[in-house]
């Protein structure tokens, strides 16, 4: 069973590409074993409640993703490790480091850990 991803390319994403290159070779626990098909929105743009998401997905300013879901708190966590100022980023600019969010790592960008 898949419990861990390494990044191994840039993901994907709205965040600055500095951030983005700065997940290359961090190593992450994962919510769920097998990559999923998921609707989501920009971690930036995007809104930032529920209500919010499901207007996105009414009004079409979401998009789906093939992806790893990995709990946003904890990679964060992790990234902290190797790229404190990128992991500040995250703490600064956006709300992903409140319990309960997720991040999805494009599975393009993942290397598969047993």
């Amino acid at each position: 069973m898949l419990v861990a991803i390494e990044i191994v390319a840039t993901p994907e994403g709205e965040a600055p590409l500095w951030v983005r290159e700065a997940w290359v070779g961090v190593r992450l626990p994962l919510m769920q074993s097998e990559p999923k098909r998921i609707r989501t929105t920009g971690v930036v743009t995007g809104p930032r409640s529920w209500i919010g998401q499901i207007g996105a997905m009414l009004l079409g300013r979401s998009r789906f993703m093939h992806g790893y879901l990995v709990e946003s708190h904890a990679a964060i966590f992790l990234l902290n490790e190797r790229r404190p100022d990128a992991a500040a980023w995250w703490r600064t600019e956006t709300r992903f480091e409140e319990a309960g969010r997720v991040f999805v790592f494009d599975s393009a960008a993942c290397k598969p850990f047993v």
